[in-house]
C-alpha cells in the first residue's frame, strides 16, 4: 500500500514538471531527431513503434517521420484492454487516427500488426538507472518483458530533460529503458 502511495505521489509531480516543460521547450520534438544515436538509428526495413503524443508527452512525429522517409516500417501503439501488452499496429503519416481505449490516438483495429525492433516510450519521469514512471497501467511493461523474451528488442523512452529524478520507485515487473533521448542528450543504459 505505501509503495502505490509513494508511486501515485511521484506521479503527480512528474507530471506537474513535464506540462512545464512542455510549455517551456516548444521545439523539444526537433532536438530528439539531432540527439538519437546513431548506433540505435533504425536499419531499412526495421520496425519502430512510436507513440501519438498526448497531452504533454514530448512529441515524436518528427523522429517517426524521418525514420519512415528513411524506410522503416512504423507501428503505433494500441491499448487492448487492462492487464494485456500493447498491440502495435502499422501505420503511416497519411493515415488517420481515431481514439482509442483511454482516449489515445491509435490506429485502427484492421490495420496489420508488428512485432517492433525499436520502440519509442512516452514517460512522466525516468531515473539514472533507465527506469521510467509512466501512468500505473503496466501496459509498456508487459510489452517490453514479452518483447524481450521473444527476442532483440531497443526501448527508447523519449522526454524532456526535466523529466530527470535521481531515483523512482521500482518493482520488480517494471522494465528498464535501454535509452533515454531529451532535448539536451542521450543516455545509455543498457
Amino acid at each position: 500500500m505505501f509503495f502505490k502511495w509513494r508511486k501515485n505521489r511521484a506521479r503527480k509531480a512528474a507530471l506537474k514538471r513535464r506540462q512545464s516543460a512542455f510549455a517551456a521547450h516548444p521545439d523539444a520534438a526537433k532536438a530528439l531527431v539531432e540527439n538519437f544515436p546513431d548506433e540505435i538509428w533504425p536499419a531499412v526495413g526495421a520496425c519502430v513503434s512510436g507513440y501519438a503524443a498526448f497531452n504533454s508527452e514530448i512529441d515524436p512525429i518528427r523522429l517517426i517521420e524521418t525514420f519512415h522517409c528513411e524506410q522503416a516500417r512504423i507501428a503505433l501503439p494500441a491499448v487492448l484492454g487492462r492487464g494485456q501488452p500493447l498491440e502495435f499496429r502499422v501505420w503511416q503519416p497519411e493515415d488517420e487516427l481515431p481514439k482509442g481505449v483511454l482516449g489515445i490516438s491509435t490506429p485502427d483495429e484492421t490495420a496489420q500488426t508488428l512485432s517492433p525492433d525499436l520502440v519509442l516510450v512516452p514517460l512522466l519521469a525516468f531515473d539514472d538507472r533507465g527506469y521510467r514512471l509512466g501512468y500505473g497501467g503496466g501496459y509498456y511493461d508487459r510489452s517490453l518483458a514479452g518483447l524481450r523474451a521473444n527476442g532483440n528488442v531497443t526501448a527508447v523512452g523519449l522526454a524532456f530533460e526535466d523529466q530527470r529524478v535521481r531515483n523512482l520507485p521500482v518493482q520488480r515487473h517494471d522494465q528498464r529503458l535501454d535509452w533515454i533521448i531529451t532535448e539536451k542528450q542521450a543516455y545509455r543504459f543498457a
